[in-house]
Order: C-alpha cells, then sequence, then structure tokens
C-alpha cells in the first residue's frame, strides 16, 4: 500500500493531475479484468517449472545503452543472456543469440509486436511480458500464445520473488533482475544499463509518451527509438531510487548484482570489469569474432579484417571493408550503420563491413 500511495506522489508531482487520474482509471480497469478473468492457472504452472532453472549459474542482462557499441559483445558467446525491446537490431552484428527476451513496455510493444512474434520469439528459448499492463494494455492480445512465452503480473510496483508476480518499477531491467533471480541466477551481471540520456527532439504526446522526431542518441543503434517511435519519458532520478531498492530486496536473498557495463551513471551495485570476467586467450577471442554472423555472411575471415586498410578519420566514402580505431570506430556507428555493418572492438579496433 506505501508503495502505491508513493507511487501516486510521484505521479502528481512529476506528470501532473490529469495523468494520476487516467492512471488511476486504468488501474481499476486492471483489476476488474484480472477479477473476470480468474488465474492463469496453466501460467502459473509453466513459471513453477522454471524456479532455481539455473541454480547457482551467471548471467548478463543487457541494457541498451550506446555504451553497448564499447563492449566486446563477442565474449559472451555461451554465456547466459536476457535481451529487451530493440535489441534485435543487435542481432545481425553478433555470433550468438539472448536465450531470454523480455518487454514490460506497452508503448513499445504496440509499435513492434508484429516484429517480435515474427522475428524474434522463434530465435529465443523464454520470453516474458506483462499479461495486462499498469496502463490496461493487454499484451496478451498484441503477443503470440507460444509455448516459449511467459505471463507476468506487473500490477504491483514492488520487488517480489514469487513469480509471476514481478513489479517493472520503472525499468525493465528492475523486472528481468527478478525474473533472473526466481530462474536461480546467483550472479547478474548488468550491461548497457548506462542512465545517461541526451536531449532528442520528440512530439510530446503527454508527459508520460514521447514520439521520437530525429534518431535516437541514446541507445546502441540510432534507429531505436527513431523518428516516428513512440516512448516514455526516462525519469532517471526514479529509475536510481528503484535500483537501489532492488539491491537491498536482493542482497538479503543471496544474488549478487554487478554493474558490468561501460561508464554511465548506474552505481547502485557494484562494479567488474567485463572482460576480466573472461578467462580468454587472442587466439580464443580472434575465433569468437571469425564465427561472427558479418564476416560469415560476407565470405569474410577475421585475418582479412585485421589486415584491412586502416581508416583515420571521418569520411564521405569508404572501402567495403576497413578498420578504425576503436575511438573513431564508436563514432561511426551511429552514422554509417545503415551502410556498414561493425564488427568488434578487439584490441582498441573496430572493423567495419559494407552490407
Amino acid at each position: 500500500m506505501k508503495s502505491l500511495i508513493s507511487k501516486g506522489i510521484s505521479t502528481i508531482q512529476n506528470d501532473g493531475l490529469k495523468v494520476f487520474a487516467i492512471r488511476i482509471w486504468n488501474y481499476n480497469l486492471v483489476k476488474i479484468k484480472r477479477t473476470l478473468r480468474g488465474k492463469n492457472v496453466k501460467n502459473i504452472e509453466k513459471w513453477q517449472t522454471l524456479k532455481d532453472k539455473y541454480k547457482g549459474k551467471r548471467v548478463f542482462i543487457i541494457g541498451n545503452g550506446p555504451s553497448l557499441n564499447q563492449m566486446p559483445l563477442y565474449l559472451l558467446e555461451g554465456e547466459y543472456t536476457m535481451a529487451f525491446n530493440r535489441f534485435n537490431l543487435m542481432f545481425e552484428r553478433l555470433n550468438w543469440l539472448p536465450q531470454f527476451y523480455m518487454v514490460t513496455d506497452d508503448l513499445v510493444v504496440k509499435d513492434m509486436h508484429e516484429q517480435i512474434n515474427k522475428d524474434i520469439l522463434p530465435l529465443v528459448d523464454y520470453a516474458f511480458f506483462p499479461d495486462i499492463h499498469p496502463s490496461n494494455v493487454e499484451f496478451d492480445k498484441y503477443i503470440d500464445h507460444k509455448e516459449n512465452v511467459y505471463w507476468l503480473n506487473t500490477d504491483r510496483p514492488e520487488f517480489r520473488a514469487d513469480l509471476p508476480n514481478c513489479g517493472i518499477n520503472k525499468t525493465v531491467v528492475n523486472g528481468a533482475i527478478q525474473v533472473a533471480a526466481f530462474l536461480g541466477f546467483t550472479d547478474i551481471y548488468l550491461i548497457g544499463v548506462d542512465m545517461t540520456f541526451a536531449d532528442q527532439k520528440v512530439k510530446k504526446i503527454n508527459s508520460r509518451n514521447w514520439e521520437a522526431d530525429e534518431h535516437d542518441p541514446n541507445h546502441f543503434d540510432p534507429r531505436y527509438f527513431g523518428k516516428g517511435l513512440k516512448y516514455h519519458n526516462p525519469t532517471v532520478h526514479e529509475m536510481l531510487e528503484k535500483f537501489d531498492q532492488g539491491r537491498e530486496f536482493f542482497e538479503s536473498r543471496n544474488v549478487h548484482i554487478y554493474n558490468a557495463g561501460h561508464g554511465g551513471k548506474l552505481e547502485a551495485f557494484p562494479r567488474k570489469n567485463f572482460e576480466s570476467l573472461f578467462d580468454l586467450t587472442d587466439e580464443q577471442k580472434e575465433a569468437l569474432l571469425n564465427s561472427s554472423k558479418v564476416l560469415k555472411e560476407h565470405g569474410l575471415t577475421f585475418e582479412q579484417m585485421l589486415n584491412a586498410p586502416l581508416v583515420a578519420q571521418v569520411s564521405d566514402s569508404y572501402p567495403a571493408y576497413f578498420k578504425t580505431s576503436q575511438d573513431l570506430g564508436v563514432t561511426l556507428i551511429p552514422k554509417i550503420i545503415l551502410e556498414f555493418l561493425p564488427v568488434g572492438p578487439y584490441k582498441n579496433q573496430y572493423f567495419f563491413v559494407k552490407r
């Protein structure tokens, strides 16, 4: 009850009485729908088959911040990974796919449900969604009812251990931590959870819902919330407060959460150096890079990339494949991603292949 009152006060302060009234209306509609639907016994039984299934293992929960472009994500081959929303934009760059996928944003599911059903659900082992979002959006009317889909009850803004009850708590990452803990993962590493947001030109539908009016500077790909796509006003201070609450909740349950990302402002969890988590030789790293989808589809080897022409500055034209410094490569990705696919980084270099 206290958390609901606190959320109500926060909503009035940040969004005004009109948005608060709409949310109260939707909250009551959701309660009515819950009563009419009754318990989803099959879904509850499915969740019980997942309890502690991965007990004692580690998982990487992947946010979608621009810092992902600084990170050697190819090292995650063979690891357990959980991704969100439009992370499928990253699939074409990788040598692996996430086992777990999750969306808790009502605007995202409305915008991309067809893509989720067609292009993402067939590729992941498990996918998690609210059945009815607290905003009264019925996800289960947008998302296909597949065997690998598990429904969450996200009605209350709390951290929970009794899934499928699961609070969103301002960000899908907090929902994912609850799912990962329920699955039994005892070491959870967050990457790409930057908590930094540059200004983006938007159309404000209301104080909560925005529509992008230009390419997205706040995620790993400028198309993520690109022109015409809708998203929620990121209230960073509230998200950071929820991360603090989450740390306290899970510390008492012997679940260890770390920030293994690059930079950013998330300090609620102890920092870990991402590359230090992998005991791999240069030869093993190059083998992982060699297995990237980009090189396979273009008939190239990583040895060829190592010997590719070096581009030292931004240009109007580039060779069919080339390499840059890591810093320049990170700068180039949002500029040329529609024309070139990045591979790396490796030893402070980035590599690019023409689509």
